[in-house]
């Protein structure tokens, strides 16, 4: 059996700007990382007599004859594109469900890839395992999606990645281990109660970007991943550093909204505006919007708070992880 690891997201400055829209004529950004949560893939190689080629296993439970059947787009075109024949028997789970705006749909695909590739013997760069997963979004399944969430999938760890044109340049944050320590403690995700898929959500950004609309917000936007990363990085107070860190994050929340009608909603302002009310110092929703998670930063001291004001279920505590999809073989 084969198993892979890949991590989920938390997106902090610069979404917006990883999209080809805004990139292929100036520079991109985004300033984020991965987190203690997982997707995992398992894969056990079936023998030739097993009455179907290929039993999929995710929300729903397929199995089939051909590759052509298979309903899951991303396994489908996968296996079609790297000529995968053999019987196989696939199944996915996840720390946390799909459409939450933690780039799991980007995260399954790197970790699928990367599965594939390691079961033939071959493993990829990091970075061909990106472009393969932003090839496979973009190209093959034409899904309205940036590109940083498969860049955060396969690389793993705090960083800054840059977009210019077709390249991506990637600024590992230097924190000291303290200050990394606090970040971590005071990070927190609040449950909207909603899923969605990203591609719907974008779908009106990226026409408002296409005619002009977003420019001054997102060229903002681009400019406070290089703000957010030197206060993670100046010497000083840790504290009041991780303080002007979150201000940032809730000016950058208030731009976000002006991306688009469909980044939020009463319900996702409300719980934004009370956790702020319980003592936060700052947060944003993660994703595209719409739905999923919204991220705080508060002292840990409060966070029973959020647990007792939104339900100890809708409040997960998270950390930044080191280390991209790792693949694991089990005899």
């Amino acid at each position: 059996m084969w198993i892979c690891k890949t991590p989920l997201r938390a997106s902090f400055f610069g979404g917006g700007t990883d999209y080809p829209s805004y990139f292929n004529s100036r520079p991109g950004a985004v300033l984020g990382g991965t987190i203690d949560k997982y997707v995992f893939i398992q894969a056990l190689p079936l023998s030739p007599i097993a009455e179907q080629k290929f039993r999929v296993t995710y929300r729903a439970t397929e199995s089939v004859d051909e590759v052509d059947a298979i309903k899951h787009p991303v396994i489908r075109e996968t296996l079609k594109l790297y000529g995968w024949h053999e019987p196989l028997n696939i199944a996915t789970m996840s720390d946390l469900p799909g459409g939450t705006g933690l780039g799991s749909s980007s995260a399954f695909t790197v970790g699928f890839i990367n599965l594939l590739h390691q079961m033939r013997g071959c493993e990829l760069t990091r970075y061909e395992l990106a472009r393969h997963a932003i090839d496979m979004e973009q190209v093959v399944l034409k899904e309205k999606v940036g590109i940083q969430d498969q860049v955060h999938a396969a690389f793993g760890g705090f960083a800054r990645y840059e977009f210019n044109g077709g390249s991506i340049s990637i600024e590992p944050l230097r924190l000291t281990t303290h200050r990394l320590a606090l970040f971590n403690a005071s990070l927190l995700l609040v449950y909207t109660g909603a899923q969605r898929n990203a591609s719907d959500v974008t779908a009106e950004q990226q026409d408002r970007t296409a005619a002009g609309l977003n420019l001054s917000y997102l060229n903002e936007m681009y400019e406070m991943t290089k703000v957010g990363a030197r206060i993670l990085e100046s010497d000083g107070d840790d504290l009041a550093a991780l303080k002007r860190f979150a201000d940032l994050l809730d000016h950058g929340w208030k731009l976000k909204r002006q991306l688009g009608a469909t980044v939020s909603n009463s319900s996702i302002d409300e719980i934004y505006m009370a956790g702020r009310e319980l003592g936060a110092w700052g947060g944003k929703l993660l994703g595209a919007g719409g739905g999923g998670f919204v991220l705080f930063m508060a002292d840990p001291s409060l966070h029973p708070l959020f647990s007792r004001r939104f339900g100890a279920g809708n409040v997960i505590p998270v950390s930044m992880v080191t280390g991209g999809s790792v693949v694991l073989q089990v005899n």
